[in-house]
């Protein structure tokens, strides 16, 4: 990019923690690698050609009455106007004051900002929200520039603006400058028609399919990062945004799910589990890994290259911070769930004992080893049954505990793992329980032994797809 202006080109690039300013200076960086010949002015009035003459000025849920949304004014005017806002800067024209910048903290001119030059701050009608009474936040000429950049490095996900930062701002700026890689591949096939849509259709598939592609890019990236996606909109009266953050942990168990022993059954287990209000009758084909839609015309069969960015019932529970024991024990009944990736997700993420783990498998394979098949439907129904921990802890000591002292053999459960792995204080009886039944379904499908038992947990997830 070259330098005609009196700007600092480190303020245009680095670092703030800003989420939306940060994604903005990736995509003018973006923009500066692919048109190296251009000035900073030229590059601003490239992303306004985009937005007007490409995208019809439709960038309302970024700015509110800005010169490019302002509806009095025709394509020509929106695109001169927003030349001569960004001129009057650039050559210090533009009324100022000196001061430290509220986003960099760098001593320079201020500019006060709003609704029309920056996403989900005060009207400048509302002065009392601003320090001193001032007309707006006040922001460097560099910040502001970088806001005019967002619509580039963001995407539309149910029809709010969706924006992904990370603490790793390598994650942070691939993301970004994917967006706007995207937005330019489609205007050279002269297919850009708005703003960037992301093909995923929830917030949580946008997140774990975005993170597919960091995993295949960057092999190292992900140990300790977390990940926030700021879904909003700025337009009309009533602005707002939904955060949602992804821990660090569950984007290191992630990355274990994409390593090549559990990648194949990890993605068997999630395919179950994609729901879309857009069909009715539907199920899932486990032979031909293909979703099923019934209808007069016959069958609809839909592959993994569609179904893939439909809401997910495991990404929605990740992202929440909920518990996927419910849905793991429901696809175990029928199928394989690796063993090694549950302990991984029961101390990774939902910080049970190593001990514990170990305890609750040691028991599974001593009552599939010592009751036959009739006897199992029991023991299944029994689990099952269970209600509360007095008849989990009746179970334990019954089918475990005194049925292993009958047949002699050396000590399977102390009063140390009672007390302090199978029942502690800080484990829910209901996660043993289903650890417990998970494991045991997994050491028949080990045996190749079908243990058909009607349940009493209530297996339904995500059927509230509108």
């Amino acid at each position: 990019m070259r330098n005609n202006y009196n700007i600092n080109e480190d303020a245009l690039f680095c670092v703030t923690g800003d989420p939306f300013v940060d994604a903005g200076g990736y995509a003018l960086r973006e923009l500066a690698n692919q048109f190296p010949n251009k000035n900073i002015l030229e590059l601003i009035m490239l992303a306004t050609e985009i937005y007007v003459d490409k995208w019809e000025a439709k960038i309302n849920p970024y700015f509110l009455n800005s010169n490019i949304t302002q509806p009095a004014f025709d394509f020509a005017r929106k695109k001169s106007e927003t030349k001569a806002y960004f001129e009057r800067m650039l050559n210090g024209n533009l009324p100022s004051q000196k001061g430290y910048c509220r986003i960099t903290g760098m001593y320079t001119d201020l500019y006060p900002s709003g609704r029309n030059n920056t996403v989900l701050s005060g009207s400048g009608k509302f002065v009392n929200f601003h320090h001193s009474f001032a007309h707006g936040m006040m922001l460097s000429k560099e910040v502001l520039i970088r806001y005019h950049f967002l619509p580039l490095a963001s995407e539309l996900v149910s029809s709010k603006v969706s924006v992904i930062s990370s603490s790793s701002t390598i994650v942070a700026e691939l993301y970004a400058r994917r967006c706007c890689a995207r937005v330019l591949s489609d205007i050279g096939m002269n297919q850009s028609q708005g703003i960037l849509k992301s093909r995923s259709r929830s917030v949580g598939t946008a997140i774990f399919r975005f993170l597919d592609d960091v995993y295949t890019i960057y092999k190292d990236e992900g140990n300790g990062d977390s990940i926030t996606l700021y879904h909003f909109t700025n337009f009309g009266a009533s602005p707002e945004v939904e955060i949602y953050t992804l821990p660090s942990k569950v984007f290191l168990f992630y990355r274990i799910c994409n390593n090549a022993i559990y990648k194949k059954e990890w993605n068997d287990f999630v395919a179950h589990y994609y729901k879309s209000g857009d069909y009715k009758n539907i199920s899932f084909d486990v032979s031909s890994e293909c979703y099923k839609v019934s209808n007069k015309s016959g069958n609809v069969i839909i592959r993994e290259s569609e179904y893939k960015y439909w809401r997910n019932v495991v990404y929605d529970k990740l992202l929440s911070g909920e518990c996927i024991l419910r849905v793991i024990l429901q696809y175990s009944r029928e199928s394989i769930f690796n063993l090694e990736l549950l302990r991984n997700y029961l101390i990774n993420i939902h910080n049970m004992k190593k001990e514990t783990v170990d305890k609750i498998y040691q028991i599974s394979d001593f009552i599939t080893q010592t009751y036959d098949e009739p006897e199992m439907k029991n023991i299944i129904r029994s689990l099952d049954g269970i209600k509360n921990p007095y008849l989990l802890r009746r179970f334990i000591l019954k089918k475990v505990i005194a049925k292993n002292y009958m047949q002699g053999n050396n000590v399977l459960v102390s009063v140390e793992d009672y007390v302090n792995y199978l029942f502690p204080d800080t484990n829910s009886w209901m996660e043993v329980r289903d650890v417990l039944l998970i494991a045991i379904y997994q050491r028949l499908h080990e045996r190749h032994l079908n243990v058909d038992v009607e349940t009493e947990i209530d297996d339904n997830f995500g059927d509230d797809v509108e």
